[in-house]
């Protein structure tokens, strides 16, 4: 009798630059939507016992937990935004800890550095066993996947035979792994919920990045204001409804644990000492904006002194937030970026201009903030001197800074 082999293919939801959160979704959805439907059809030429799911981050819930515990092969398609997706990371772990053990699959979607992810992956081409003839993969097919991931093959249009030949590859591999894995024992715990489950890249790391708060509280909004996205602290405000349910500094802090970064979260008044000069810069850092508090001048005074030195180790973004008060209020709030920070706004690359003007949703302000974040980084290794005494100064230094 045929075993019915089950198979969990994962991956982090992406939207194309500028796209609309509702209307990207779809359209960067896409591409991996087909590729699960060619590995499928590759699979089914060659077995025809399969069941399989895929779930972007996002979907979750009970079904979810139930289909990772049974089945016998997890696909994860690794992106860099795979492993900043704390979603992403509960999938990995309830996978990685069930009770009965199955195939890790991963598949290259788009490059990825090493140094935005914190668990070793070979992410070559998966080789199956020797219990059939594998699927022939030219060399060069190889290498381009290696290059640029099965979304790169994809766009190669001169030889449109180099991502079928990876098709067939993976699904073979993703065969005969499942006909080896066994099955779950009846009975056995599982988990019920995705959102109780730990994330799997939520690890520790040594290189430190601030994150900086420029926001108002609760109690110090502008007039007319309305408090939605606030609450009893400037490093509580929320502006993008996206349901994870913590502030934006939280979750800016858990994107840059995942990318290899130990973030310490800080207001705008207890470093504007190091950005003005008057205090030593001990790591790079990023500002997160609300441009709703230039509405103060004295605020949109002190922004302005920052903008006028050249400080590339500071990287600044400016979340607009998703409410129509914001929306309507558009045209106001770029007058007010411009007046308090017309340096950041006119120089710099072009990623860096956007982010200062205003970023629109949740998943564009994680894109930018990846790149942002390790731009900020390397411009600090490069600019500020490196000190003989390293560790223990470095600590004293991080120390003072911490200080209001």
């Amino acid at each position: 009798m045929n075993r019915t082999r089950r198979i969990f293919v994962s991956y982090a939801s992406a939207l194309p630059p500028g796209s609309d959160l509702d209307e990207g979704r779809p359209a960067a959805d896409k591409n991996v939507k087909e590729f699960y439907t060619d590995l499928m059809a590759a699979v089914a030429s060659m077995s025809g016992s399969f069941v399989a799911r895929l779930d972007a981050a996002g979907h979750g819930g009970p079904d979810a937990a139930r289909a990772l515990h049974r089945c016998h092969v997890f696909v994860p398609l690794i992106t860099r935004r795979y492993f900043t997706d704390v979603r992403c990371g509960r999938q990995w772990y309830a996978f990685a800890n069930r009770s009965h053990r199955g195939v890790l699959a991963p598949v290259l979607w788009t490059p990825v550095p090493t140094t935005a992810y914190p668990i070793p992956l070979d992410l070559d081409l998966p080789v199956p066993g020797l219990r059939t003839q594998p699927v022939r993969v030219e060399n060069s097919a190889a290498e381009r996947y290696a290059q640029g991931g099965l979304y790169g093959l994809r766009q190669y249009s001169d030889h449109p035979e180099y991502y079928d030949q990876c098709i067939r590859r993976i699904a073979q591999f993703v065969v005969e792994a499942a006909n080896q894995a066994p099955d779950p024992v009846p009975g056995s715990a599982e988990f019920t919920e995705l959102d109780d489950i730990p994330d799997a890249f939520a690890a520790s790391f040594s290189h430190p990045l601030g994150i900086v708060v420029l926001a108002p509280d609760i109690h110090h909004l502008p007039p007319g204001r309305r408090d939605t996205k606030y609450g009893p602290e400037p490093r509580d405000w929320q502006p993008f409804s996206d349901g994870y349910g913590i502030s934006l500094a939280e979750r800016t802090a858990e994107l840059a644990r995942n990318i290899g970064f130990a973030p310490q979260i800080r207001t705008y008044d207890e470093i504007e000492s190091v950005f003005l000069g008057q205090r030593e810069a001990a790591q790079p850092w990023v500002l997160i904006l609300d441009p709703w508090i230039l509405h103060d001048r004295t605020v949109s005074a002190r922004l302005r002194a920052f903008d006028s030195r050249d400080l590339p180790w500071v990287t600044v973004m400016t979340p607009l937030a998703d409410d129509a008060q914001t929306r309507g209020a558009r045209e106001q709030i770029d007058a007010l970026l411009r007046e308090a920070l017309p340096r950041r706004l006119s120089g710099g690359r072009a990623i860096q201009r956007a982010a200062v003007a205003g970023i629109d949703n949740s998943e564009a302000f994680t894109s930018r903030f990846m790149e942002l974040a390790d731009s900020a980084a390397h411009q600090y290794l490069n600019r500020i001197p490196l000190r003989s005494s390293a560790a223990g100064q470095d600590n004293a230094r991080g120390d003072q800074e911490a200080q209001p």
